[in-house]
């Protein structure tokens, strides 16, 4: 049954419902911090204050890896943060992690750069796809910043166009040969491992 036309002509609008009850047009947010992330940032942000900022000018200058303020992050559970306590992490949300972040950025955006990457790519894969031997070799130790890791996925001619990424992986015993160029690895000059994105046959989908 329509509902009555208004003076106009026009059938007359309808109040909108208010924002999180049924029937509105969205749902409230909430932004409040957990008392657990609350602690959490907390917690980064008196470590930045007390070790990062005051050097933020020197590891800009020193045009170095800052290996010790890496560990330093390591200590505080940092880099296993988003990966499950099965894993060898934390288990907890990328909110949670991106607050500790955004305190380490607020420090020093050079070191935030070295984190994130260990933290993320650098890591990632292997958690993902990693056998045991791998994570045990590689992945544990990179939580405790113990190892470095890097990512191999910008080319010359490819940086953020995967399908254009012309690195090859060919099969032979014992592993694979790589033949290709990377550039702008992170880390690249302090690595332990690299995880390569190569093309391991002639389908555009074909990865290694």
């Amino acid at each position: 049954r329509r509902p009555p036309e208004a003076p106009s002509g026009r059938p007359p609008r309808r109040k909108p419902a208010p924002l999180g009850r049924p029937g509105g047009r969205g749902l409230a947010m909430d932004f409040a911090l957990t008392p657990e992330q609350q602690q959490i940032r907390d917690t980064f942000a008196r470590f930045v204050d007390a070790e990062v900022a005051p050097r933020a000018a020197a590891i800009d200058d020193a045009h170095a890896y800052p290996r010790e303020l890496v560990r330093k992050l390591a200590d505080l559970g940092f880099f296993g943060m988003r990966y499950p306590e099965d894993a060898g992490g934390l288990g907890l949300d990328l909110s949670t992690f991106c607050l500790a972040l955004a305190e380490i950025a607020r420090g020093s955006m050079s070191l935030a750069g070295c984190a994130a990457m260990q933290a993320l790519m650098g890591t990632k894969f292997l958690q993902l796809l990693g056998n045991a031997d791998i994570l045990g070799r590689l992945f544990r130790p990179a939580l405790a910043a113990e190892k470095i890791g890097a990512i191999c996925m910008t080319e010359p001619n490819a940086g953020s166009d995967l399908d254009g990424i012309a690195t090859t992986a060919l099969k032979v015993d014992g592993g694979y040969v790589l033949d290709g160029q990377k550039t702008w690895v992170t880390a690249a000059p302090v690595a332990d491992f690299f995880t390569v994105f190569a093309r391991a046959g002639e389908a555009k989908n074909s990865w290694l």
